[in-house]
């Protein structure tokens, strides 16, 4: 029961260049009980919007994105200036981008189609005071 405090009322920031992708993502989001406080589709909005809000609990980052900053890339700036947990998720099956991916500090690395159950254990690892 720890673990549902846990997972109270978290703020989100989407980053994902898919209108539709955002759409479910937002969807799986608002019934898990949780809040989009923002969406995006290009690296440098996301890095931007991450840095404006602050009160940013968890960011879903696509790899591949509408611009020239990847969600890698947009990762790396964001963690310069803010402590926020971060989940990759990417329809890429190129081994480059996980190596790269693994080099920042990420509680997940999801890979497309998402489930909802693959959302919930994201959030379950990020969020519960027990290694899990």
């Amino acid at each position: 029961m720890a673990q549902d405090t846990q997972l109270q009322s978290k703020k989100v920031l989407i980053v994902e260049d898919d209108s539709i992708q955002q759409l479910f993502l937002e969807r799986i989001i608002n019934q898990m009980g949780h809040t989009v406080i923002g969406s995006s589709s290009k690296g440098s909005q996301a890095i931007e919007s991450a840095l404006r809000i602050g009160a940013v609990d968890l960011i879903l980052m696509d790899i591949n994105l509408a611009d020239d900053v990847d969600g890698i890339e947009a990762a790396k700036e964001i963690n310069k200036h803010r402590d926020v947990k971060l989940v990759y998720i990417t329809s890429s099956e190129d081994p480059k981008d996980l190596e790269r991916a693994q080099k920042t500090d990420y509680v997940a690395y999801l890979t497309k189609p998402l489930s909802k159950e693959s959302l919930e254990n994201a959030f379950a690892k990020a969020f519960s005071t027990t290694p899990i």
